[in-house]
């Protein structure tokens, strides 16, 4: 179908973490509705290691994702690298968590990691937009940010390479790989990333495996959310299931099975430790 043999086994090496990176500690999260989203959510990352969690579709995730990139207020404590970030008020929001080392990729590409009107070299910069290599002041330099884009494009392999392209012209997997492109290549300390291959085509797939796991072995911190749990297996060092809106445990991924994380994401303890 691609034309080349794909690998869909995920090679990777055992991970060797280090410092704590992200430390979360009792994240509460009530919707507008005045439903409880998260109850008491607490975990951790280190640097060089994948944490996959594990759950199904409206658990809760998603709102964990979005308190972490700056996208929705909440109450506990969250700290990267031993300092503490805002829950709420004007910096609780997605410039401050750039600029405290977290890179977010979304789980919904179209609606909140693209502006699809917009050609891929606007996109490429998106949230990134007052980085100095590429602004002067309030102004940028576009010609700085085509080039920035066009190596990028190399770089990720999106097709056509042609970053003047509106992002809505590209399919889903090269949508996905400019904002993989984005958000991977400014060296984050930590990047969340959600159904990272959600619609995306067999050869993106296993091209986007190969970043997560290149990042992991640079040291990096990886907060990976899936509905697919083969992905969640294969991709993560340690996972972690959550069900409405709470961890039911969490297991090293060697040690994990279908099984156990199934009856986990059913709501059913396993007697893993959170």
């Amino acid at each position: 179908m691609v034309g080349r043999k794909v690998l869909l086994r995920v090679e990777k090496t055992p991970a060797t973490p280090g410092k704590p990176v992200l430390e979360v500690e009792n994240l509460r999260v009530i919707d507008p509705a005045g439903v409880e989203r998260l109850r008491g959510v607490s975990l951790n990352i280190r640097a060089g290691e994948v944490l996959g969690l594990a759950g199904v579709a409206g658990n809760g995730q998603s709102e964990l994702l979005e308190v972490l990139g700056g996208m929705m207020r909440a109450t506990g404590t969250v700290r990267m690298n031993g300092a503490p970030l805002d829950l709420s008020g004007p910096h609780a929001d997605g410039q401050s968590r750039r600029a405290a080392g977290i890179a977010h990729v979304p789980e919904d590409r179209q609606r909140k990691g693209l502006i699809m009107d917009y050609a891929a070299w606007e996109n490429s910069v998106f949230g990134y937009h007052r980085d100095p290599a590429i602004a002067t002041g309030p102004l940028m330099r576009n010609s700085a940010i085509l080039d920035h884009a066009s190596a990028q494009m190399q770089r990720f392999d999106v097709r056509p390479p042609n970053p003047r392209l509106p992002a809505k012209a590209f399919s889903g997997g090269n949508q996905q790989k400019v904002v993989l492109a984005r958000e991977i290549e400014r060296g984050p300390d930590l990047l969340l990333i959600g159904q990272p291959t959600r619609g995306v085509d067999i050869g993106a797939i296993e091209f986007i495996h190969q970043q997560i796991v290149a990042l992991r072995d640079a040291g990096k911190a990886i907060l990976l959310v899936s509905v697919e749990l083969d992905e969640i297996m294969a991709l993560s060092d340690r996972i972690a299931v959550i069900f409405d809106g709470r961890i039911m445990g969490e297991v090293a991924a060697q040690d994990a099975s279908a099984r156990e994380l199934g009856l986990m994401m059913a709501g059913v303890s396993t007697g893993k430790a959170a």
